[in-house]
């Protein structure tokens, strides 16, 4: 708190998961934070929804955010809605129900890694990346934008309400996710179907 200057820290985030930690204690000091005034809410980052009820459970304060891994990139967030009792869907590490449970619970998604460490956008190194740049540019030209603001309306035509988290030390890179900040997603329903089959590098099942 002395290094960020303030009195209070509006949204304290649980970073991942501790398999040593006691629940119980957890949630005691977050309590002992809230009540102090030091901090106004609680989230969590990379947990899944048997973990986040299991501490919720002993929290007299909501857990108001699960900032999780979300792009185009990675996708276990979203094909793990779709590739229930295939061979493909056993593979991802999503933790099931994640997703319906924040949603359930007024738990904001908010992603990171949203821009996908610039691999549809300069760091391309498969066929399927190589693709889905070439389609973000099509895209970005149609709409007047760019293939940045369009890889964050990806995430944000989801109807979870994502939030997405730009990490990245170039104030260009920041400058080209304006439009996504200022104006509503602008993809239809077949363009989104289209980046993320695209992404995938093969059909969905």
């Amino acid at each position: 708190m002395e290094r960020l200057r303030t009195d209070v820290i509006d949204v304290l985030l649980l970073h991942r998961p501790d398999p040593l930690a006691d629940p119980d204690e957890v949630a005691a000091a977050l309590t002992s934070l809230h009540r102090r005034g030091l901090v106004r809410a609680f989230g969590v980052s990379n947990t899944g929804a048997p973990q986040i009820a299991r501490l919720q459970a002993r929290l007299d304060v909501p857990l108001v955010a699960n900032q999780l891994e979300m792009s185009l990139h990675s996708r276990a967030w979203v094909e793990s809605g779709v590739l229930l009792n295939t061979p493909e869907g056993a593979g991802h590490g999503f933790a099931p129900g994640t997703l319906e449970h924040c949603l359930d619970h007024g738990i904001r998604l908010q992603a990171w890694g949203a821009l996908a460490q610039g691999r549809f956008t300069g760091r391309q190194r498969t066929p399927a990346e190589r693709a889905t740049a070439a389609l973000l540019e099509g895209l970005a030209r149609k709409k007047g934008t760019t293939p940045e603001s369009v890889l964050l309306w990806w995430l944000t035509r989801h109807p979870a309400g994502i939030a997405p988290v730009i990490g990245t030390a170039r104030p260009d890179r920041i400058r080209a996710c304006r439009d996504a900040a200022l104006n509503p997603p602008d993809l239809t329903h077949e363009e989104w179907y289209e980046l993320w089959t695209t992404a995938r590098g093969v059909p969905l099942p």
